[in-house]
């Protein structure tokens, strides 16, 4: 019988990859300015050539760290909606409102990269465009009432709103403050605005 082959070259080179996002995930937790290209080769022991032939700059490098973190959210998202449309509107929204907090949170060190460097309306915006199809879906669950226009507006503003105030919990709470104090104000604001009209 013959010997195992090697690895194919494929294989290595995604080890190789995710090697260096992760030791680039690391170093962000030293804060954004800790991450450069060769810090990444310092920390993950290869030359520089090595990280330049995955990535073209420390900016390739951070924008894919991003992307997997916003995969991460939507998937984090998807699975709360799935447990809060079993609930009332009420802890249906606190489900939603914790669970976003909890995945910036998770991801806190990539997203703070971006925020800190006064991105933040645009993180906003690109968390929220990818979280707009699952965010129709519980809005209109709770208001059949409305046409698809007026479900597309209502999802429009309140997601624009969730997003936000769960980044903002996440990334800018200050010292001392009640997060779960916070989370409720920012469920109930959500519910009244997806609450039919009295």
């Amino acid at each position: 019988m013959a010997a195992p082959r090697s690895q194919p070259q494929q294989t290595r080179a995604h080890a190789m990859r995710r090697r260096l996002l992760d030791t680039g995930l690391q170093l962000l937790r030293g804060g954004p300015d800790a991450l450069t290209t060769s810090a990444v080769a310092d920390a993950a022991h290869v030359s520089i050539g090595t990280v330049y032939r995955y990535f073209n700059d420390r900016e390739d490098l951070l924008g894919e760290l991003l992307d997997a973190a916003i995969r991460d959210v939507y998937n984090d998202l998807a699975s709360a909606v799935g447990t809060a449309l079993g609930l009332e509107l009420d802890p249906a929204m606190r489900h939603i409102a914790e669970a976003l907090t909890s995945t910036f949170e998770r991801h806190a060190d990539v997203l703070r990269a971006f925020a800190d460097r006064g991105f933040d309306s645009d993180l906003s915006r690109g968390v929220e465009q990818t979280l707009f199809a699952l965010a129709r879906v519980i809005p209109a669950r709770h208001r059949p009432d409305l046409t698809p226009a007026q479900l597309d507006d209502l999802v429009f503003v309140s997601m624009g709103f969730v997003a936000t105030g769960c980044l903002r919990i996440a990334l800018q709470r200050p010292a001392g403050s009640d997060r779960d104090a916070m989370i409720d104000v920012t469920a109930r604001m959500l519910a009244a605005a997806l609450a039919p009209a009295a």
